[in-house]
């Protein structure tokens, strides 16, 4: 479950435990005789003995909850952005992966272990890998280029059915 689903449950379950709780109050309260807790019933139902199903104000609330359903619909059922990559098998009954996450540590160690290279942050995707290094300002260049070479040798290593295509950008910092 992604983490705005579990937000989003959590609220909406929450909101409805209320909603629930203070309905059985009001009947309680009604059935007690005394006016309205906090549900203002008498001029909703008001509201809608005037007004019939095709009332342009009950057609709108009705397109906007439809349109709102629609909405958290269409973004539940959109697909999610892939976390794991396929590393090649010899055996096709078999299909192992490696997060994105774990990719992108070994792309950092890599760069890092290049002598000159003093910090390494990495994000990969399914297409691109993205690799940003922290190097001094003297010589930046050919440390910069032995850490990309570092990098996509570890990334080859690494035997990825796709491999994605791996972006260096450096920042130079004084020393």
């Amino acid at each position: 479950m992604r983490t705005l689903d579990r937000i989003l449950a959590l609220v909406l379950g929450l909101a409805g435990l209320a909603f629930g709780v203070l309905v059985v109050a009001e009947v309680i309260n009604a059935a007690l005789s005394r006016p309205p807790l906090l549900l203002p019933y008498p001029q909703a139902a008001a509201f809608l003995r005037e007004h019939p199903w095709s009332a342009g104000v009950i057609v709108t609330i009705a397109a906007l909850l439809l349109a709102a359903g629609l909405l958290l619909l269409s973004a539940e059922l959109k697909p999610r952005r892939r976390t794991h990559l396929v590393l090649q098998s010899q055996d096709p009954q078999t299909t192992t992966t490696l997060s994105t996450r774990s990719i992108a540590r070994v792309l950092e160690n890599a760069a890092i272990q290049t002598a000159g290279v003093h910090r390494a942050a990495a994000t990969v995707r399914a297409r691109r890998a993205r690799l940003r290094l922290q190097v001094p300002i003297r010589d930046a260049a050919d440390i910069a280029a032995q850490a990309e070479r570092n990098a996509a040798s570890a990334l080859s290593d690494l035997q990825l059915r796709r491999s994605p295509r791996l972006a260096v950008r450096t920042v130079r910092e004084r020393a």
